[in-house]
This record gives structure tokens, C-alpha cells and sequence, in this order.
């Protein structure tokens, strides 16, 4: 009779782990799927896309971004305006559809090049649902990938192409493809500092008249970072911080453009003004960088020689370059509170896969059903006034220790005693 019990023993014992093994690898199958979730969540959250998507936002020019074959995907309030047609009605159409007939050739012929080489620019005529027809310089960037690895195509439209003289249209098209060039940026490969330098250096090619660009964040006095494309706009920096006079300073602290037409002889900055003839600029236009809570830093673009920034369109374009850096602060913001929250679930689902296994064990110690056995592990961390993990740490650290097994034990009997229910 004593071997039958013995046996029979045994077998509930056996039952039991088999239980308690199912159990866990249900439970860690939900932490690989949970774990696969987030790591998938920051991947796509790290796609260029989403730098494209907020700069396109920020940007006065009209923007489109399509898929491969140029279908649209997304697109700004600019590019609206430019087709005649609602923003939200522009998802899924080909950007072919808006393109003149005779034009559509060329089209193809741009998606095929920019697709292939990363990079295409051209003319087309446009037929906007609503308005004249109008002619338009265009300029494709190889960006991201959608989730079916596809890659997108972004496209930055000008809409007077051939106005101006051959200087003037040459500008122009620099300053498009500078526009451009912020639609590449890559958010999830490029430090913070890198990302303001490349912004920098390009600004300086959009901005007629301007030779050297800087960015600043934070008070200038403590800046939390600094990004120039030279040593010449990192000594203005310097030199309108020693005196606390200068654009910059100003537009750091308003919420609009400081226009510098001589850095030589400007009443506003007298202190400035004495040390100009040191200094590699005589103009500037300083643009505030805001955020959602006010001005995060200010982009300051300078001129070599006075007076080259008399025209509005200048000032425009540096607007242009300060509020793409405001949206990549936002997007680099938004992915490092992701990558913190994956982080702490990282942490509490390692945590809870400790506790799941710790759970198997003891109810194999105990020889008790898996929630008796979490049920005692919570009672002696209340009792000891030690920390649930930590307790499973150190029980699945040596499960062949038994000073935890006495503990657990009274501990169990306490829950019983206080749950008559849960006896067995």
C-alpha cells in the first residue's frame, strides 16, 4: 500500500509540473510576441518616413510623399493648394494623374530615376483639379521603406520655375534641392549634433546671399547644443553671446526673424557693432527654433558682405530651415520617450518572466498549485518587506537552496489560514 501511495504521489507530482511547464511557456510565448511588439514599434518609429512626415508638416513648400510607383501617401496642406484638391483626398492617387498628358512620359521617367539612383529633379506642367495649369520644377529623394519594403519617393515641388533671371533660377533650384535634402535625414542613424550641422549646411545653400549658418538650442549662455557648417558662424555665435547683443540674441528671445543688414554700424547692437570689423559677417538673419512649450534656440544664417538680405523670400527660406529643425527635435523627443517606455517594459517583462519561472518552482518545493505558490511568494515579500522580484531573483538564482523553502512554507500556511477557500 505504501509503494501505491508513494506512486500515486508521484504522479500528482509529475501532473502537477507538467502543469506548471505549460503554464510558463504559454507565458514566455507572450513575452517574446509582447517583445516582438515594441522592438517592432521602435523600428518603424526610427523609419526616415517619419522624419519625412514631420518635416513635410513643417514646411510652407508643397511636399508629397508616394510609394515606389509614385502613388501618394501622404502629403501637406502646400501640395493641396497645388493640386486643387483636399490633403485627405490625395492618399492612394498617382501624382501621374495631376501631371499634363503630354508631360506624363517624363513623369514615369523621374520616379524610374529617382527610384533607381536615389535622386531625380526635372520639369513638369501640372492639371490641378481646380485652377490654371502651371508649370513646376520638382525633385525626387529615395527615402524610407513601408513595412512591404517598398522604397518612398519624397517630392518637393517650386511652383515658378523659369521666373527670374538665369542666377536667380539657379538659386532657386539649389534652394529646392537644399528643401529637399531635409526630406533625407535620418533620424535614427545620425547623433542630434549631426542632424543641426546637416540642417546648417544645407540652409546655407537655400538662402541666397548667405555663406555660413549656425544652429544653437537652449540659452545661449548654457546652450544645450551647438551645430555650425564653419568656424566663421561659430565665432558670430561667439561674439553675440560675449555681448549678449546681436539677431540672434533677439530672436532667441521674440518669437520672430532678426533681420541684420550691417553688423557694422546697427544702433540696435552698439557693443556688436565694435567688434563687426573683427568679425568674418556683416548680415544675418536670425530665425527662433520653437517648440510646443516656445522657443527652443534660433538658426542664424550670415552673409559675408552687408545687405544681402533685403528680400522677403530670404527670411522665408531660413523660416524653411528653422522649422525642419524644430520638427526633427520633436521626432528625436518623441523616439527617445519610445525607446525609454520599450525599455522600462523591457525591464518589467524580464522581471515578470522571473516571477513565472520562480512561480513553477516553488509550486514544485511546495508541492501546491501555481497561484498557492505566487500567492506565498507575495506573502513573504509583504511579510520580509523585500521586493517581489527580487525574491524570485534569488530563488530561481539557486533553485537548489532550501533556507527559502521554510519561509515559503509559513508563509504558505498564513495564506491558507487566511483563505480557507484556497486550502486544499
Amino acid at each position: 500500500m505504501s509503494g501505491d501511495r508513494t506512486s500515486t504521489s508521484d504522479d500528482e507530482l509529475l501532473l502537477r509540473l507538467t502543469v506548471v511547464s505549460q503554464e510558463l511557456a504559454v507565458a514566455d510565448d507572450e513575452l517574446a510576441a509582447q517583445q516582438r511588439q515594441i522592438d517592432d514599434l521602435v523600428a518603424r518609429e526610427l523609419d526616415a518616413r517619419h522624419t519625412v512626415s514631420a518635416i513635410a508638416r513643417s514646411v510652407p513648400v508643397p511636399v508629397v510623399v508616394t510609394d515606389a510607383a509614385g502613388s501618394v501617401v501622404e502629403a501637406n496642406q502646400a501640395a493641396g493648394t497645388l493640386f486643387g484638391i483636399a490633403v485627405g483626398r490625395l492618399s492612394r492617387k498617382p501624382v501621374q494623374a495631376f501631371v499634363h498628358p503630354d508631360g506624363r512620359g517624363a513623369a514615369r521617367d523621374l520616379v524610374s530615376r529617382a527610384a533607381t539612383t536615389g535622386h531625380a529633379e526635372g520639369v513638369l506642367v501640372l492639371t490641378p483639379r481646380t485652377g490654371p495649369v502651371r508649370e513646376v520644377r520638382v525633385v525626387l529623394t529615395a527615402g524610407g521603406r513601408h513595412p512591404d519594403g517598398r522604397t518612398s519617393l519624397t517630392w518637393v515641388f517650386a511652383t515658378q520655375p523659369g521666373a527670374g533671371t538665369p542666377d536667380e533660377r539657379a538659386a532657386d533650384a539649389a534652394a529646392l534641392r537644399a528643401v529637399s535634402g531635409l526630406t533625407a535625414l535620418g533620424i535614427g542613424d545620425r547623433s542630434l549634433h549631426d542632424l543641426l550641422t546637416r540642417i546648417a549646411v544645407l540652409a546655407t545653400t537655400a538662402v541666397v546671399g548667405a555663406s555660413w549658418t549656425s544652429v544653437v538650442l537652449g540659452d545661449p549662455a548654457d546652450p544645450d547644443e551647438l551645430a555650425a557648417d564653419s568656424e566663421q558662424a561659430q565665432r558670430m555665435d561667439g561674439a553675440q553671446w560675449r555681448t549678449r547683443q546681436g539677431p540672434s540674441v533677439d530672436a532667441r528671445g521674440g518669437d520672430a526673424p532678426v533681420v541684420a543688414h550691417d553688423l557694422t554700424s546697427d544702433p540696435r547692437w552698439p557693443d556688436l557693432a565694435a567688434l563687426a570689423g573683427e568679425l568674418p559677417a556683416a548680415s544675418a538673419v536670425a530665425v527662433p527654433i520653437r517648440g510646443q512649450d516656445g522657443a527652443r534656440g534660433v538658426l542664424t544664417v550670415y552673409g559675408r558682405d552687408a545687405d544681402v538680405f533685403g528680400a522677403d523670400v530670404q527670411v522665408d527660406r531660413a523660416l524653411v530651415f528653422a522649422e525642419a529643425a524644430a520638427a526633427v527635435l520633436h521626432d528625436l523627443q518623441r523616439i527617445d520617450e519610445l525607446r525609454s517606455t520599450a525599455e522600462n517594459l523591457k525591464v518589467a517583462m524580464s522581471s515578470r518572466a522571473t516571477i513565472e519561472q520562480t512561480k513553477g518552482l516553488i509550486a514544485g518545493w511546495l508541492q501546491c498549485s501555481v497561484e498557492e505558490a505566487f500567492a506565498a511568494l507575495s506573502r513573504l515579500s509583504m511579510d520580509r518587506n523585500v521586493k517581489l522580484r527580487d525574491l524570485a531573483a534569488l530563488a530561481v538564482a539557486d533553485p537548489s537552496r532550501h533556507d527559502l523553502q521554510p519561509l515559503l512554507v509559513e508563509a504558505l500556511g498564513r495564506v491558507r489560514r487566511e483563505s480557507p477557500a484556497r486550502g486544499r
